[in-house]
């Protein structure tokens, strides 16, 4: 009796131990994905407020068209240093410090001189964003290592729903408060969830590494990943600036119906994607779907098809979207170990932020040599081919030295 009693007690230690674990697991990764929202929320909220801060502050175009491109530049010039932060004081605390700061940064633009700390918050939030996203991917591979692609997946999504948030509920708060509140607010919910990430999320139980940015700039895989990485950018974001001049004179609720098209609807989508048995990141199939649904939507805004926008904002917000969310998902997947999964990582924010660029600046002169609005979306329909065409070649030759991963 006295034995059959252990036994039941040593199950239920056993099973009480499980549960925890399991709870445990399911709050990380949850604080991951919150994770992910907090570091695009506060960016993409810029974006709509340009106007009343224009206004209010006396800025020029010039300069409120400055505040915008200071965050594209410090996103990628931050990369790397955020690669080598990691390597030195450890993923899970780099992602904490970076997440408070970010909240403070987010809300010391409201600090006086206003003109000065709307620029100097700006670029610390986005240095914060910069200096985070390298560590994610290895505390992906650390804490889930025989989920990379799901977990990967459920991050990536709290970045697309950040973006989405960012932008769509800003214009919202600031047309019931000010553009002021959408600060508090962003500022608010970084906070508290680095908050939440300091007291909840394991400890770093791994010394830090060394950088492996050099050597990896050398490694093939690197460079297959950036092509994946900028080519669905450049679809994605020459669409996104150009949609709204392709649809000037249109009512306010059809644009933003086709924004929350692009944006949002393609959400569930995704997600579910996350939770299907299926190694995505690494299946040529997928890819090359992306890279056809982003086409089919270009083409659409290519022809000039207003009454069919709202279809073919979504198609490229769900072929973009889904290309985004695998490519995130490689690093992880395919380096040997931590500390290349954050060079990976870095390197391909690094370069890929800047050549996405690319795009919207052909964009404009194509536009200006042709006199047709449409004729933006040359790019576009380039990007999403490109995509479709790395997607034959670069998951095959990822597959063969993917390791610390399953289906």
């Amino acid at each position: 009796m006295k034995h059959r009693a252990r036994l039941c007690s040593t199950s239920a230690d056993e099973a009480g131990r499980t549960i925890r674990s399991v709870r445990r697991a399911a709050v990380t990764l949850s604080l991951m994905w919150l994770t992910g929202l907090n570091l695009r929320t506060a960016i993409f909220g810029i974006p709509p407020v340009l106007p009343e801060l224009r206004h209010d502050l006396g800025l020029s175009y010039s300069a409120s068209g400055a505040l915008t491109a200071v965050v594209l530049a410090t996103l990628g010039l931050g990369s790397v240093p955020g690669a080598v932060l990691g390597s030195r004081l450890g993923a899970q605390r780099t992602v904490t410090f970076t997440s408070i700061a970010l909240g403070l940064a987010a809300v010391a633009r409201l600090l006086p001189p206003q003109i000065f700390w709307v620029f100097a918050g700006t670029i610390a939030l986005a240095l914060c964003v910069a200096l985070a996203q390298p560590s994610m991917p290895v505390l992906v591979r650390r804490w889930y290592p025989g989920s990379v692609p799901r977990v990967s997946g459920v991050y990536s999504n709290g970045i697309l729903v950040g973006s989405t948030v960012g932008a769509s509920a800003t214009p919202l708060m600031d047309h019931l408060f000010a553009w002021q509140a959408t600060f508090v607010l962003w500022a608010g919910l970084a906070l508290v969830g680095g908050a939440l990430w300091a007291w909840l999320t394991p400890r770093d139980d791994a010394g830090p590494g060394p950088s492996r940015l050099l050597k990896s700039i050398g490694d093939r895989r690197v460079w297959q990943i950036l092509a994946l990485f900028t080519f669905q950018n450049i679809a994605y974001f020459t669409a996104a600036t150009w949609l709204p001049f392709l649809l000037h004179g249109q009512s306010p609720f059809y644009t933003s119906l086709v924004f929350l098209c692009v944006n949002l609807f393609p959400l569930p989508l995704l997600l579910l994607v996350t939770v299907l048995p299926w190694r995505y990141p690494l299946s040529s199939g997928f890819y090359v779907a992306a890279g056809v649904i982003t086409l089919v939507g270009s083409l659409g805004l290519l022809l000039g098809l207003v009454e069919l926008t709202w279809l073919s904002g979504f198609l490229v917000g769900l072929g973009c979207g889904a290309a985004f969310m695998a490519a995130l998902a490689l690093p992880p997947m395919v380096a040997g170990d931590e500390t290349e999964a954050s060079a990976f990582t870095a390197l391909v924010f690094f370069l890929g932020y800047f050549l996405a660029f690319i795009g919207p600046i052909v964009a404009g002169w194509i536009a200006d040599a042709g006199g047709t609005i449409t004729a933006a979306f040359w790019p576009s329909v380039g990007g999403a081919a490109l995509m479709a065409l790395m997607g034959l070649v670069v998951p095959r030759t990822m597959a063969r030295k993917a390791t610390g991963s399953d289906a």
